[in-house]
């Protein structure tokens, strides 16, 4: 197997762990004899551990010595249950050669995987597909890097860049398709966020309604200054195995309605206020310190306005279908300050793909601050 075969298999691999592993990073692992030939494989388990490494390594189908490791992060140098770390794995098993695109960012590893792999007189090699890899982990490297979560909005909208009639009629404006694949990418996200009017409104469930991924159906995030959500809400059923965490204002709330939700099992954060409006940053760094690395914004449009606003999103996924709405539909996102043009945030386009009678858009934000 070529080692660029190899790495795009293992970043397949890591690509499977995306919303199940946090607070790890999801990683792939490839290991390949002396003469190339394909010997074990792992990802990230569930919660994190063990490593992809260890996986790879516990499940070999031949003689790792001599041979080659294809890893989506550097290895870690920090220690394991067994009081290894993935780097003394490696060269516990003889490999000679590891493959990695990118350094891990987690201070305990950063560069020191690879200086002991080096020691071990281990041949490194670092840089293949390294965007691909840094895009799959990105969400990690954010958490660490600016202490708060990748964000990502997810958007469908009509031609005209409505989400619903004039009277909220919004099911449906995209197929089953693009349907399927919005909760696939649920499933790929550690939280999901919404504002209380989308709760209120619509009552949703938030999960993922993919056959064999209900059980991966993301922690969610509810923005509600005033706790006005309902008791009654879909989101408070069963929260031992769905749980809910709350994002209100500090001091001024009501304080029975609060023990009623905490009683129930539900999470209260609060947030200090600026401009009559939470503080998002606070909640995404309290996020951050609970170990998530990927959230998905669902609504509602104001809540999406005032993230933008606050350069708070950085990638967007934007489903459309080739209807037109009209003006007097509801806009994808509420109004967001900027004096003009230029001042506007920018979003370039990374990915373009259709979904049956859909078009799904992928969106990155340029230049985050």
């Amino acid at each position: 197997m070529q080692l660029n075969v190899a790495m795009r298999s293992a970043l397949s691999l890591a690509k499977k762990g995306l919303g199940l592993c946090y607070p790890n990073p999801s990683v792939g692992c490839i290991i390949l004899d002396k003469n190339n030939n394909l010997i074990g494989l792992g990802n990230t388990s569930k919660t994190g551990r063990p490593h992809a490494e260890e996986v790879a390594l516990n499940n070999l189908v031949g003689n790792p010595k001599g041979g080659t490791a294809v890893v989506t992060l550097e290895p870690c140098a920090h220690k394991n249950s067994k009081n290894l770390s993935c780097v003394e794995l490696i060269i516990n098993a003889g490999i000679s050669h590891v493959v990695i695109p990118i350094l891990d960012p987690d201070k305990r590893t950063h560069g020191k995987g690879v200086e002991l792999l080096e020691k071990s007189a281990i041949k490194v090699s670092i840089g293949i597909y390294k965007e691909e890899a840094f895009n799959i982990n990105y969400g990690f490297y954010s958490r660490i890097k600016y202490n708060r979560p990748l964000v990502c909005l997810k958007v469908a909208t009509s031609l005209d860049g409505k989400i619903a009639t004039k009277k909220g009629e919004s099911k449906w404006i995209t197929g089953e398709v693009a349907r399927l694949h919005g909760h696939s990418l649920r499933a790929s996200h550690d939280v999901i966020l919404v504002g209380i009017n989308t709760v209120i409104k619509d009552n949703p469930k938030l999960d993922c309604r993919i056959k064999g991924l209900e059980k991966y159906s993301p922690v969610k995030v509810i923005v509600d200054s005033n706790l006005k959500i309902p008791l009654s809400s879909n989101l408070l059923i069963n929260l031992k195995k769905y749980p809910v965490i709350i994002w209100t204002k500090k001091n001024k709330i009501n304080s029975i309605k609060k023990n009623k939700l905490i009683k129930m099992g539900v999470s209260i954060v609060e947030l200090n206020k600026t401009n009559k409006k939470l503080i998002l940053l606070e909640g995404l760094n309290d996020l951050a310190k609970k170990g998530f690395n990927r959230v998905l914004v669902e609504g509602g449009s104001n809540i999406s306005a005032s993230l933008i606003d606050n350069n708070l999103i950085d990638k967007v996924y934007l489903y459309r279908n080739g209807i037109f709405i009209g003006a007097d539909g509801l806009s994808s996102i509420g109004k967001y300050k900027f004096r003009n043009l230029s001042l506007a945030k920018r979003f370039q386009l990374r990915d373009t793909r259709m979904l049956d009678g859909d078009v799904l858009e992928e969106w990155k934000l340029i230049n985050r601050s």
